[in-house]
């Protein structure tokens, strides 16, 4: 078969069907002929299918035992390729199909927005702006009549990559939600370059394997499930620096050493995505992780003092010692520690200065009472 153009329509009945065919139509499902052997190559230009126009068609099919083989079948859309191996059988009561595609360079928003398939896999794809390289393997039951998948028999998985790509969050409801309840997290900058995803599906749920995309200097893991019906169920773990923590934690760090500063870790966020893609519901531990890392800070702040303050104790005790003691100056570990030695000291310097003082009056008197 040799074509400019396709229109798949035109193949289609066009007739007003009796009230006797009618009838017929809605009890009997769509079948391949079982008598039908034969293979067909086929090459178009242009193939018009339903609301999608496909560019460049080329392929093998072959009608054999009830079904339908399609090999090396490709074609040229949404800005770039796409290639289809599967099967497509009638056998059954119920029609089914197997189909590995191979996705090449297509433009995200386009393809996850008119394929409805697509758009039950990854509905938040539309907002991506963007390249995708993808296979992606899928099997389950097709309307009867209208031979389409029948989305709550779908099963299999997808694996991507995102090219060139860039976030366009005004589009998107949850984007929005996220970026309100996570102050320190502009979503339009979110860096999607090169990011790698693993999908699975099944009984119109979707799973999606942990991944991990970079913000800034933020280290943030995504996974979880969202159904078909658009509820959803993930979790962000990010890798937060404190510095971004807010005013109250940055005055605290400014007090401690640069060394001690240098040592704070990064704190972990927890985001959790509920409700739906469209209407979400958003929690996070932000608050929670803030006054752990204050009350840290506080401490530190306190060891740092104390540590200073036994360094200079340290220091007065060694001033005052005697020529020639050679006693190891014991230093106090603990702020109470601390407090004991600073009052024993003190006392002890007194009484010195006092016990000096004295001498010194007693000396005199009797330095007085022997001269001549």
């Amino acid at each position: 078969l040799s074509s400019n153009q396709l229109a798949v329509d035109d193949f289609m009945t066009t007739a007003e069907p009796t009230a006797k065919t009618e009838t017929k139509a809605k009890t009997e499902a769509m079948k391949i002929p079982a008598f039908l052997d034969c293979s067909l190559t086929a090459k178009a230009n242009t193939v018009l299918y339903d609301n999608l126009t496909l560019k460049d068609v080329s392929g093998k099919l072959i009608v054999k035992d009830q079904a339908v083989t399609l090999q090396n079948v490709k074609t040229n859309i949404f800005g770039g390729s796409i290639g289809v191996n599967g099967m497509v059988s009638t056998k059954a009561k119920t029609p089914t199909f197997n189909m590995n595609l191979g996705l090449n360079q297509v433009n995200i928003a386009d393809s996850f927005t008119q394929l409805d398939m697509l758009k039950k896999i990854a509905p938040i794809a539309g907002i991506i702006n963007g390249k995708l390289n993808s296979t992606i393997k899928l099997s389950g039951n097709l309307d009867a009549n209208e031979m389409t998948p029948d989305l709550k028999t779908l099963s299999g998985d997808l694996l991507g990559q995102l090219l060139s790509t860039t976030v366009n969050s005004k589009n998107s409801t949850l984007l929005n939600a996220l970026g309100s309840n996570v102050k320190f997290l502009d979503v339009n900058k979110l860096n999607l370059n090169d990011l790698k995803a693993a999908i699975s599906f099944k009984d119109g749920k979707v799973t999606v394997k942990p991944f991990d995309l970079k913000y800034q200097d933020i280290k943030v893991t995504v996974g979880g499930t969202h159904g078909f019906d658009q509820l959803m169920n993930y979790n962000l773990k990010m890798d937060v620096p404190a510095k971004y923590l807010g005013t109250d934690v940055n005055n605290l760090i400014a007090k401690l050493t640069p060394a001690n500063a240098a040592k704070l870790e990064n704190i972990p966020v927890n985001a959790i995505l509920g409700g739906s893609f469209t209407t979400p519901k958003i929690t996070t531990d932000i608050k929670a992780a803030t006054t752990t890392l204050v009350n840290n800070l506080v401490k530190q702040q306190k060891t740092q003092l104390i540590g200073k303050g036994k360094n200079e104790l340290e220091n007065l005790i060694n001033k005052n010692k005697k020529p020639g003691d050679t006693t190891k100056t014991k230093v106090p570990t603990t702020k109470e520690e601390v407090k004991t030695a600073v009052k024993d000291e003190v006392k002890k310097q007194t009484e010195t200065k006092a016990k000096d003082l004295l001498n010194g009056l007693f000396n005199k008197k009797k330095k007085e009472t022997t001269t001549p």
